[in-house]
């Protein structure tokens, strides 16, 4: 299973010795599956959570170039898990913010404007409609990829006492 996206070389992450880790956290055993086995085919480190209670652990323990959030789950729901993630950012982690790509059984392009800022209020960065489109699902690692980049530097900073 290949991606025109893979192939490129000039993309600028794939290059380098660090590789890229996304986290999915889906009910969805078949989501979860389908999509950590083109990511993990993508040269990527997957962690996979199977709700927002997992998800939210997960997210509070490592930093992940992007993270996968189904809004529909059992326990808690993608839009409670990013409303929380975000208040414990800014209390422990200021400065640093986790890319959240939302994933919905609804169709992203039919939203109302109502619906878009209930997404953009929890937090989420990116939304994408399921079930999943590979590809799209690699260009949203792309386009969060400056994102990343100034979240890490920021984080090995503080690491090292440097802000």
């Amino acid at each position: 299973l290949r991606y025109h996206c893979m192939n490129s070389g000039l993309d600028g992450w794939r290059q380098g010795s660090m590789k890229r880790k996304v986290l999915i956290v889906d009910d969805s055993n078949v989501t979860r599956k389908l999509v950590s086995r083109a990511f993990e085919k993508g040269g990527f480190i997957v962690d996979t959570a199977a709700n927002g209670t997992e998800g939210l652990a997960k997210l509070k323990q490592a930093i992940y170039d992007i993270a996968f959030m189904d809004i529909d789950m059992p326990v808690m729901n993608g839009f409670e898990a990013t409303k929380r993630l975000r208040e414990w950012e800014d209390a422990v982690r200021p400065g640093t913010r986790q890319p959240i790509c939302a994933l919905t059984a609804a169709y992203v392009d039919d939203f109302e404007r109502s619906e878009l800022m209930k997404f953009k209020e929890a937090g989420l960065d990116v939304m994408e409609s399921k079930p999943c489109n590979i590809p799209r699902l690699f260009k949203v690692v792309d386009d969060v990829s400056p994102m990343f980049s100034d979240l890490s530097i920021s984080v090995i900073q503080q690491e090292r006492g440097g802000l």
